[in-house]
């Protein structure tokens, strides 16, 4: 394992060692993982029968994938973890999570798909200090003409014309999924649910 964590029980001050395996194959091997290994491992499940993927990273504490559709035309939010697809905005009204960055890493391209995962735009852009906005946006330009220096010519404008729809689809109005609200997380125990206040309301 690159990283090994301890945990202390509260209870019985008894101590787990926690290893965090980021290879697939261990993973399936231990059945022991957390959110981002199991979405790098669904990643590379996925990519193997010809989905392309994004790793999806929020600042706040959590990963998932968004998987690209041929047939929507769009990325679509999976998050095996919590048997989501398609249920955007999981975290902030299901969870009740204060997102701030939420970025989508692919081996193609960055991409700050915060506006995909949230219902109150305003108030995310108030929690968004980490860096100036405009800094930010030229930095992610900067690293995808890197990452897309040596594509084809046909591929680049595929992955222009998608983030064209993309930046359209960010400054439509999200609407809040009446299903999720209040919906709360259902991995982890419920202590740390709680803790985080990510449990059910």
């Amino acid at each position: 394992a690159g990283r090994v964590e301890i945990y202390k029980c509260k209870r019985c001050q008894g101590m787990t060692r926690f290893p965090r395996y980021n290879h697939p194959e261990k993973l399936l091997e231990t059945r022991r993982g957390r959110c981002g290994e199991w979405a790098n491992c669904f990643a590379c499940i996925a990519r193997a029968v010809n989905f392309e993927t994004r790793l999806v990273v929020d600042w706040t504490d959590h990963v998932w994938i968004e998987i690209f559709s041929d047939r929507q035309q769009r990325w679509l939010h999976c998050d095996l973890g919590e048997d989501r697809f398609d249920r955007p905005l999981l975290y902030e009204a299901g969870w009740g999570k204060k997102l701030t960055y939420v970025i989508a890493f692919s081996f193609e391209e960055v991409v700050d798909v915060t506006w995909r995962y949230t219902a109150q735009p305003k108030e995310v852009t108030l929690r968004r200090s980490d860096c100036p906005e405009r800094a930010l946006i030229l930095f992610l330009w900067q690293l995808n003409q890197d990452r897309q220096d040596k594509l084809s010519a046909e591929r680049k404008e595929t992955l222009l014309s998608r983030s064209v729809t993309e930046n359209v689809q960010f400054l439509s109005a999200a609407v809040a999924d009446l299903g999720i609200v209040g919906q709360g997380r259902v991995t982890g125990s419920l202590e740390w649910r709680v803790a985080r206040g990510e449990a059910k309301s």
